[in-house]
């Protein structure tokens, strides 16, 4: 009850002057207000965090004394250093509801109807001090089933077996310990445990969240997805409000982190992460020495190895001295021993022959040379990845199974949705990924619908495939559709967005020119869904392929200079961007001529569009009405190639509907989507998918000024003519379906939320039809 207070107050505002002030008529008594500032720092610390209960001495005082004292306290030192107090009562209140099965219905009503702010303070601290601290009743996490909708827990291994000890370490140490650490080798089976055990304890635990660390803990959090996360959340904004979430979390929750691969101390916001209330269970390879911690070695070679080698090649079990020879040569490495059965399996050799294959892998150790070429100098893992090539090569792949692996190996380590890596491949059917999956190289989690490799795998693949900007155009054609897909989402596609990320990271670029148009497409993608910290690195890499390719066209360079005052403005450098688009539009004002053709003309406009956008965050109306005007003037000026018929005209208001709302400015924004519904019923009609976004938008802007019944209309209106006008798989009706679900969960209709969180769970990621307001 206390953190509440004190998150909520302001920065000068002491932790140790907040508690001296709520009880200073009894701490003007006692020997520790004669203290200095640091020891009773320390020891109000451990009062608000449950380390020390408070002293019987105070519970007496005010038994006896009442509670007057603390409420003009509060009323007159307290409140006026908070921060926001209509905020601070919401989230109390929040607690109260939170701690209904501890403290009952009525006690939660009773603290409901005070309405009178440090008169509800007082009575929550009177309840916490002299509440019966004996009670073997805990607090219980909320249940976010209904609101979570990633990050739960990955499939289990069905072919999982023995660990059985470990299992049981895992639980103990979680029991008087947290966080828990399990380390070992890459390859050694430690996800698979954590699983394992999550899926065995399931209902033990309220909550069981799965992160998958991609480097920064920050990040991940971030990028959890909840129902009512919205677009125009920034990265910070969302980080806030899932943390505010976590935090409502007991030791009745868990959190799995898997990949840890960094000391705790390489990731600034662990230590924080890690006060969590909940419990906490982390995978990595690094050895931990300041945590709880349970190593997983090599299995028993003689008798789990052997079960598990059989398991996924029963026809060996007639060579059992050849397959324990097999086990001895590729190390005990679990992932190896479950590969070579497989490729066993799969290539119909005979057990000797594939002990012979493996037996022909190794390295020369004695020259240091050969040994470097593996990471950290380790011998072992350079052997375990030379023997998972060699079984790469064994299993008599075909080429279009070889294709999926090698785009694959661009893909997140996370994992990515299996249909949409289908839909991205423009694969007929998942008979090839199937087969992959039984033969061990493709994982897949079933319960969260996602395909990845393993992270050793992912870097043999890549060696063995060369993933190559020509070799993947299928994957990289259709994730470029994407990012010239233009809407509105209730929430980032982070499916995407992480594929698009990696893929812009791992490819080898043998095709300079098309994969400058990639680029060049998914930074406005990425800057539509606030992915504002990837910005600065991306434009560096189109800063280099320009140059490294001699790409140096005027749309170009003039493009390049618009990304760059993009990112002036996440820095509020408004002066700098203004400069940098201001030296854009004079490139391309001097291709301004009748000759001009699509690309030169669209980018000039879309230019000055831009430019009109940064006045607007300066505040200045007639130079943001001036740039949008010539943005305009333009297009009507080369109707003759399509300009007023394409999106970008129609996509340049919504531009500027959308930055409106996000600076709160409803009014303005509703006068120009007046305009936007004028030009659709003009040009289109009221069936088009055009007049649908705009009752999307028209519902978003009804919800933004609380008229729940006048919201209902304009989504149902758009869930009916975006339907007939594309159909279901796609974002916009995505879209739709989560504001609906969003609110009638607030409008308190919860059949109705229901009805539309399992639409828009059903619905499969399409590629939208519609272009980018950066499109060239």
């Amino acid at each position: 009850m206390i953190g509440v207070l004190l998150e909520n107050k302001k920065k000068t505002y002491a932790q140790y002057r907040m508690i001296e002030d709520i009880f200073f008529d009894c701490l003007s008594n006692m020997d520790l207000f004669e203290k200095d500032d640091f020891e009773k720092n320390v020891t109000y610390s451990r009062w608000c965090t449950g380390d020390r209960p408070i002293p019987k001495e105070i519970l007496s005082f005010y038994d006896n004394a009442g509670f007057d004292g603390i409420q003009n306290n509060i009323q007159d030192d307290v409140i006026p250093n908070l921060i926001n107090v209509p905020a601070t009562r919401e989230l109390l209140l929040e607690l109260v509801a939170d701690s209904v099965d501890v403290i009952g219905t009525k006690k939660a009503d009773e603290f409901a109807r005070i309405t009178d702010d440090a008169e509800l303070i007082t009575a929550l601290i009177r309840y916490a001090i002299l509440n019966d601290h004996d009670s073997k009743h805990t607090l219980l996490s909320p249940d976010l089933s209904d609101i979570l909708l990633s990050n739960r827990l990955p499939s289990a291994n069905c072919y999982f077996i023995g660990r059985k000890e470990e299992l049981k370490a895992v639980a103990k140490a979680l029991q008087d310990h947290n966080p828990v650490f399990i380390t070992g080798t890459a390859g050694m089976g430690k996800s698979e445990l954590v699983k394992t055990y999550a899926k065995k304890n399931e209902k033990k635990y309220t909550n069981i969240i799965h992160l998958f660390y991609g480097g920064d803990l920050k990040k991940c959090v971030a990028h959890m997805e909840f129902s009512d996360d919205t677009a125009d959340m920034s990265e910070e904004m969302l980080f806030d409000k899932h943390m505010r979430i976590l935090k409502k979390l007991h030791s009745d929750s868990l959190i799995i982190i898997d990949n840890f691969n960094v000391l705790p101390k390489e990731d600034a916001f662990f230590k924080e992460f890690i006060k969590l209330n909940c419990k906490i269970l982390v995978t990595s390879r690094c050895n931990i020495s300041q945590y709880e911690t349970i190593k997983i070695s090599e299995m028993d070679a003689d008798t789990e190895l052997i079960e598990l080698f059989y398991k996924h090649c029963p026809s060996a079990k007639s060579s059992q001295d050849v397959v324990k020879e097999i086990i001895q040569t590729v190390g005990c490495h679990t992932l190896t021993v479950c590969l070579s059965a497989l490729s066993l399996t799969a290539s119909g050799m005979e057990p000797e022959e594939l002990l012979a294959e493996l037996k022909t892998c190794g390295l020369n150790i004695t020259s240091g040379e050969d040994v470097e070429l593996y990471k950290d100098d380790d011998f072992t893992d350079g052997l375990m990845i030379e023997h998972l090539s060699k079984l790469l090569q064994l299993g008599k792949l075909s080429n279009q199974q070889l294709d999926i692996l090698r785009n694959l190996s661009l893909l997140p380590v996370s994992g990515v949705i299996k249909n949409s890596f289908k839909n991205w491949m423009k694969l007929d059917n998942l008979t090839d990924v199937n087969h992959l999956i039984k033969y061990g190289f493709i994982n897949e989690d079933t319960d969260n619908k996602k395909i990845s490799l393993h992270p050793l795998l992912q870097e043999v693949i890549a060696i063995e495939t060369m993933p190559t900007v020509t070799a993947c155009s299928t994957l990289l054609d259709n994730l470029h559709l994407i990012c010239l897909a233009h809407g509105l989402e209730l929430r980032r596609p982070e499916n995407v967005i992480a594929s698009l990320i990696s893929v812009t990271e791992r490819i080898i670029v043998d095709d300079g020119a098309y994969f400058l148009l990639f680029l060049q497409d998914v930074f406005p993608y990425l800057d539509k869904y606030l992915v504002s910290d990837y910005l600065p690195k991306l434009t560096e890499r189109i800063s280099y392929v320009m140059e490294e390719y001699k790409l140096e066209s005027p749309c170009d360079k003039a493009l390049l200079l618009d990304y760059k005052a993009e990112c002036f403005l996440l820095k509020k450098d408004y002066g700098n961007a203004v400069k940098k688009r201001e030296k854009a539009i004079n490139i391309m004002e001097k291709l301004h001529t009748k000759d001009a053709d699509m690309r030169t003309t669209n980018l000039l406009s879309n230019l000055y569009n831009n430019l009109s956008n940064t006045y607007l965050l300066m505040k200045q109306g007639n130079e943001a009405a001036k740039a949008l005007r010539t943005a305009f003037n333009i297009r009507i000026e080369y109707a003759h190639l399509g300009l007023t018929e394409s999106h970008d005209s129609l996509q340049q208001m919504m531009n500027l509907i959308n930055m409106l709302l996000l600076a709160k400015d409803v009014d303005n924004a509703k006068i120009v989507l007046e305009q936007y519904e004028t030009l659709v019923l003009e040009h289109l009609s009221d069936t088009s998918l055009d007049y649908g976004i705009c009752k999307l938008s028209q519902g978003i802007i009804d919800m933004m000024e609380r008229k729940p019944e006048a919201a209902e209309i304009n989504l149902l209106g758009a869930e009916s003519i975006i339907g007939n006008a594309v159909g279901t798989d796609n974002d916009y009706m995505r879209t739709t379906y989560r504001y609906l679900n969003n609110l009638y969960a607030r409008w308190k209709k919860p059949e109705k939320a229901i009805e539309y969180r399992d639409k828009f769970l059903g619905v499969n990621r399409g590629i939208s039809r519609t272009k980018s307001s950066r499109r060239r």
